[in-house]
């Protein structure tokens, strides 16, 4: 199945940044479920990737990347004293908070590629595009601090399309919320609820 584009949604959006983002609001589940652990995998031969990432999805090697995402984002914090990307698509700044690293462990680290896709967030951030606004979930706590989450995409030419979750608060500043990498055909809404279409009237 060939990997599904998003580019076309791009055409669609108007963003005015002194108003806020003027898309319409989507009442759906945002977020892409990681693959599940593998308990046959707990006794293989952890294998690593050339840059140390274990490839597996055995428990140990989930925490194992856990703490490389953790070791990434202190790095990372001394490179950027302000915690902030600049968006080249938003002209806005994506910044880096505390919520940013708890998603990223907890969610991030469950999935291989998704984990790479952190390794170059600095490209996924400052390159990634817009492509639809929705409603935080109400029984998130992480999410409650946001007025609306904004789903944004990147095209890499070895992960294919990565999604970055940016959650924005009442203020309009943007927080670097989750990174998925999607697997071929996987859709970008899990569980999207297709509009119903109207039957037309028939005119006497």
């Amino acid at each position: 199945m060939p990997e599904q584009e998003y580019i076309f949604e791009y055409e669609l959006i108007d963003i005015s940044f002194e108003q806020g983002y003027e898309l319409p609001e989507d009442d759906v589940v945002w977020r892409v479920s990681e693959d599940a652990p593998s308990q046959n995998d707990e006794h293989k031969e952890i294998e690593y990737d050339a840059d140390g990432i274990p490839m597996g999805q055995s428990m140990e090697e989930i925490r194992k990347r856990e703490g490389l995402i953790g070791e990434f984002f202190k790095t990372w914090r001394d490179r950027f004293d302000e915690g902030k990307i600049f968006n080249e698509a938003l002209q806005d700044f994506i910044y880096i908070k505390g919520i940013s690293v708890i998603e990223a462990k907890e969610h991030s680290s469950k999935s291989y590629n998704s984990t790479r896709a952190i390794m170059i967030l600095d490209e996924v951030m400052k390159n990634a595009q817009p492509v639809r606004r929705v409603a935080v979930k109400g029984n998130d706590r992480n999410q409650q601090m946001f007025a609306y989450m904004l789903v944004m995409v990147y095209r890499h030419v070895e992960l294919g399309t990565i999604k970055l979750t940016v959650g924005v608060k009442h203020s309009k500043q943007r927080v670097e919320y989750g990174v998925s990498a999607l697997r071929p055909g996987e859709p970008l809404i899990k569980n999207e609820q297709q509009p119903k279409t109207k039957k037309r009237r028939s005119h006497k």
